[in-house]
């Protein structure tokens, strides 16, 4: 009788383990479809309603990571990153060796360090960031943004041989991506590796040469190498390109001062001015043309004083954390008269 109660008991539980089975593939299926339908609801626009489909689905399969990554990819679009990074943390979660959700939460975390309200904070997204895009490539290190955004992450944080390392692999996996050379060309500049900075600025340029930011930065590095001609050739090209950049303009103004093309320079920081009246270093370099005019008449031109000690002023309201500024505001205005004596 023993032996047939144990035999009874066997078979009953195999019976448990197969409907275990069937509910379970049941419930699987059941949040496949429900996340079909979100995605369906959000290619359509209707995130609220893909939400919900997509909710009833991790419900129903809480290990399905496609669905975790469709709510963390609502909520990127939202600019929800908070939420997005949760969604994607369970989705790596649910499927450890899915590289999407990790490229996808490493991009989150560099959104919330650039966001981020304290230098701690911002250092903190952004080594939760590398340790994701470390993650993601491993599981495909051929790709290319992985890699590239994950040297960005180290050049934040000040480990330049580690963001040059990576960036390098980057151009070596795809070498007609200008972004790679540039960003490389920032790496070296940081390094004062002016000329290694400037040849892959160039190699930049080279595939595509309509980038502002980069021609400023090119023409920044020739300043610093005292190239003051080619530097002058590569701001006007950044203006040229971007005519509304202030920015562009100011360091346009700046080489035409070094170059003593004052006339020009006050013209330059003049259009920078117009752009963005907030501009604390076009005000700044206009006062230092003006008082270089100033001492170059050997001071009989007062007007010229005050327009630099104006310029300085306005520079200094926007941004009262220059001390050489305040410094030639102090040693160029115009000492008090002493008192005459009492009648």
């Amino acid at each position: 009788m023993r032996t047939i109660r144990i035999a009874s008991v066997l078979v009953a539980a195999g019976v448990l383990a197969t409907a275990g089975c069937e509910y379970n593939e049941f419930e699987r299926q059941r949040a496949v479809g429900h996340y079909v339908r979100g995605q369906l609801l959000a290619d359509r626009g209707d995130l609220d309603a893909a939400l919900d489909e997509l909710a009833r689905a991790v419900r129903a399969d809480p290990d399905l990571s496609v669905a975790h990554s469709a709510v963390g990819d609502i909520h990127r679009k939202r600019g929800d990153y908070d939420l997005a990074r949760v969604s994607y943390e369970n989705a790596c979660g649910a499927n450890p060796y899915a590289f999407r959700p990790h490229y996808n939460l490493g991009v989150v975390y560099q959104v919330l360090a650039h966001a981020a309200k304290t230098f701690q904070r911002a250092e903190e997204c952004l080594r939760e960031a590398v340790a994701v895009y470390l993650r993601a490539i491993s599981l495909e290190p051929d790709d290319f943004d992985a890699g590239l955004n994950l040297s960005a992450c180290y050049f934040s944080l000040g480990k330049h041989a580690l963001a040059e390392k990576y960036c390098r692999a980057a151009i070596a996996l795809q070498p007609d991506r200008p972004e790679a050379y540039s960003n490389l060309g920032v790496i070296l500049d940081s390094q004062d590796r002016l000329n290694e900075a400037v040849k892959a600025y160039m190699d930049s340029l080279e595939l595509d040469v309509h980038q502002p930011k980069l021609w400023l930065n090119l023409g920044a590095a020739y300043m610093r190498q005292g190239r003051l001609k080619e530097a002058r050739s590569a701001l006007e090209m950044a203006t040229r390109e971007d005519p509304d950049s202030a920015e562009a303009w100011a360091q346009l103004g700046t080489c035409h001062y070094h170059r003593k093309e004052y006339v020009q320079a006050v013209s330059v920081y003049d259009k920078a001015i117009s752009l963005d009246d907030a501009n604390a270093a076009a005000h700044r370099g206009l006062g230092v043309v003006y008082m270089t005019q100033f001492l170059l008449t050997r001071g009989t031109d007062g007007l010229l004083r005050e327009k630099a000690l104006a310029a300085w002023h306005l520079s200094l309201g926007i941004d009262p954390d220059q001390e050489d500024v305040a410094h030639l505001v102090r040693k160029y205005s115009p000492k008090p008269e002493a008192p005459g004596p009492e009648l």
